[in-house]
């Protein structure tokens, strides 16, 4: 396509030029000339710039007809599989930085790309028994009530993905390039890593209440879950797996397709308080795709580069300015405490989660006392009437749930002051 420059020329008659520009009239007044506008670089960019726009989204119309088209296919009739209920497993999947791609090719060709994409998670949908809940042109919402086939979803779609021929044009972007297999393992001919589009993949299971459109006759769903299966989502990489730590403590690992694993630790879910503990999984056949994902701050969810420090702490990896007591936010560089995987600094730790004495009320320390069923300070377990510590020969009498000597006690037993 000829840039927009281009398509102005100088003219010889003291007419206004007028040139379409596949959008509104451009008129350009005699007192301008060709070559004077031509100079305003700003100007030319920012009609290009609208131009683009203008077709991206002309194209992403186009698209989501197409793929409306391909999902009715896919939906009804035979292929169509019943909306999970109760326990639900979801599936969310979105293709990295789809904003670049398009701005990086022509709209013909990530057209094609993104129904050859959208195809994938279709078949593979009806193949593993999935049910479709949500779609956009770039990222997909699956449901599945086994488990088992949410995951053997992920590692057949990212395969798929990798094997599939994609056009040229689309491989020169950096987010969809050819990446190769080093050779250091024996292999003579080079193995496809990463090829096209970069799916990020996140895995939960819960409980959820579905919602019937009776409309569309669609389910869909709504809960905690859904929102943490998009979280962990959003913070994979292009082309990782994401899996809820206990979801895959309860699969059968021998019913799955060929993989590999690893903890990548406990992550900070926007919307939610607790850590949420994560697994990747790759199919075995990606398994170098690993060492391009690296080390991901438990705080940040950001990459920690190489010459960055970082403490490795309860089964994560932290900034060293991000691993900081879960109350005062201080930056925790020596001793700490967990409490609900959790960490804090030894003070509020005390503070609030140590027991208080049933005395003074303060947090507890050190050494304590167990009587009367309360918890106290050795120097506060006294008689409440003389003051006095017991000694070991020393007998102790509950008087409305305080402690008394033996004198003391009978003094206040018979109501003497």
């Amino acid at each position: 396509m000829s840039s927009l420059s281009d398509q102005v020329r100088p003219q010889n008659n003291s007419e206004p030029d007028v040139r379409m520009l596949n959008g509104p009239l451009v008129v350009i007044p005699k007192s301008h000339s060709a070559s004077k506008l031509r100079q305003d670089r700003d100007f030319w960019a920012k009609l290009e710039e609208k131009e683009k726009e203008r077709e991206i989204q002309a194209a992403r119309q186009r698209l989501q007809k197409e793929l409306q088209q391909n999902r009715d296919i896919y939906n009804h009739g035979y292929f169509k599989t019943p909306p999970p209920h109760g326990l639900v497993t979801f599936v969310a999947v979105q293709v990295k930085n789809v904003a670049v791609i398009w701005e990086s090719n022509s709209a013909d060709t990530v057209i094609r790309a993104m129904n050859r994409y959208s195809d994938i998670v279709r078949r593979a949908t009806r193949d593993f028994r999935g049910y479709e809940v949500e779609a956009e042109e770039e990222s997909f919402l699956i449901a599945f009530q086994q488990p088992l086939d949410a995951v053997n979803w992920c590692l057949t779609v990212q395969l798929a993905m990798t094997d599939t021929k994609w056009d040229e044009e689309l491989l020169t972007c950096d987010d969809c390039i050819r990446v190769f297999k080093s050779r250091e393992n024996g292999y003579d001919i080079p193995r496809l890593i990463f090829c096209g589009p970069r799916l990020q993949m996140g895995v939960s299971k819960g409980k959820v209440d579905s919602v019937y459109h009776y409309a569309s006759g669609h389910m869909g769903y709504r809960g905690t879950e859904v929102y943490r299966t998009q979280g962990v989502c959003r913070l994979a990489q292009g082309g990782q797996i994401l899996i809820n730590e206990s979801l895959w403590q309860d699969l059968p690992k021998d019913h799955i397709a060929p993989y590999v694993h690893r903890e990548v630790g406990s992550f900070k879910l926007e919307g939610f308080d607790n850590l949420t503990s994560l697994i990747e999984v790759l199919p075995q056949a990606l398994e170098e795709r690993a060492r391009w994902f690296g080390i991901i701050c438990a705080e940040c969810n950001k990459l920690i580069k190489p010459k960055e420090g970082y403490v490795k702490a309860l089964g994560s990896n932290w900034h060293t300015d991000h691993f900081r007591c879960w109350q005062c936010k201080k930056v925790l560089n020596g001793t700490y405490i967990v409490k609900d995987q959790k960490p804090y600094c030894e003070e509020d730790f005390f503070q609030y989660n140590a027991p208080r004495c049933r005395a003074c009320n303060d947090p507890i320390t050190g050494g304590f006392i167990e009587a009367i069923d309360s918890t106290w300070h050795p120097d506060c377990f006294v008689c409440q009437r003389c003051h006095k510590a017991p000694t070991q020969d020393d007998n102790i009498y509950e008087f409305n749930a305080l402690p008394y000597c033996t004198e003391c006690y009978n003094t206040v037993a018979n109501g003497a002051t």
